[in-house]
């Protein structure tokens, strides 16, 4: 493969941008001797990674469970309310301007209610997730539906298609794009509303792990947590994205034409 074709590769300077700025970061910490405690340098960071492989793998386990568990929790309420919402022209204004508020409640102070009425369980972090990715979800959803063109859905009306048939073959497809932007945006907050709850409460999970590192004054394993949260979000987002291809080829068909 040539350098020019190399270049052209999606991830090639994403790849640059991040290697740069890892580089530039390390120069930093060493030039100025940079305390570890105010801000290890990614070496730093990678030793403490490497010295608690052992302790951090069954909190990357929990927060990963939660996350997936969470988002797929949103994925079937979100898609059950878009299609409520879609049914009707008085649903959608009885559901619409709730689902919008819930997003004017901070997540900070929602959290700690869940916690209060769940426990400390893994299934409170699985609610707190499935509340970061509902709202993006169900709008994308519903937009999907505002989208169909009404002259196919009378078309499958006139040829006698059942309602069912209409959304298996007019309204999911064409909210398939839709949902799985909303879905991509989900994934990435996943992660950050496991995080967020655990921080709050619990026994295990990556941000009981940077809790702990904070209170210890390790700075060190708190960005090494920071790293692994970072690399779940991109493994969230990029797993959601190849189901997402695999879902609407010809949607990869057009951006490659």
């Amino acid at each position: 493969m040539t350098r020019k074709a190399i270049a052209r590769l999606p991830w090639f300077w994403g790849t640059v941008g991040v290697v740069g700025l890892i580089a530039l970061w390390q120069l930093v910490c060493t030039l100025f001797a940079v305390p570890t405690y105010l801000l290890p340098s990614p070496w730093a960071t990678l030793t403490a990674l490497w010295a608690d492989a052992a302790v951090l793998g069954p909190h990357l386990a929990t927060t990963a469970i939660e996350a997936f568990s969470g988002l797929a929790l949103a994925v079937v309420f979100g898609g059950a309310v878009a299609v409520a919402m879609s049914a009707s022209r008085p649903s959608r204004d009885l559901l619409y301007p709730p689902l919008v508020l819930s997003q004017a409640v901070p997540l900070i102070a929602v959290a700690p209610l869940v916690l209060i009425w769940f426990g400390l369980g893994p299934s409170a972090k699985v609610l707190i997730v499935a509340f970061v990715c509902f709202f993006p979800i169900t709008v994308n959803a519903y937009e999907g539906f505002r989208t169909v063109d009404p002259l196919y859905l009378e078309l499958l009306r006139t040829l006698g298609a059942r309602r069912r048939d209409i959304y298996r073959h007019l309204y999911l497809p064409a909210t398939l794009p839709g949902t799985l932007a909303g879905l991509r945006v989900g994934a990435t907050y996943s992660v950050l509303g496991a995080v967020v709850g655990e921080w709050l409460g619990g026994s295990r999970g990556l941000g009981v792990y940077m809790t702990r590192a904070l209170q210890s004054f390790r700075t060190d394993r708190l960005f090494a947590a920071i790293w692994i949260v970072m690399l779940m979000s991109l493994a969230m987002f990029k797993l959601v994205d190849g189901v997402g291809g695999r879902l609407t080829p010809w949607l990869r068909r057009r951006q490659r034409a």
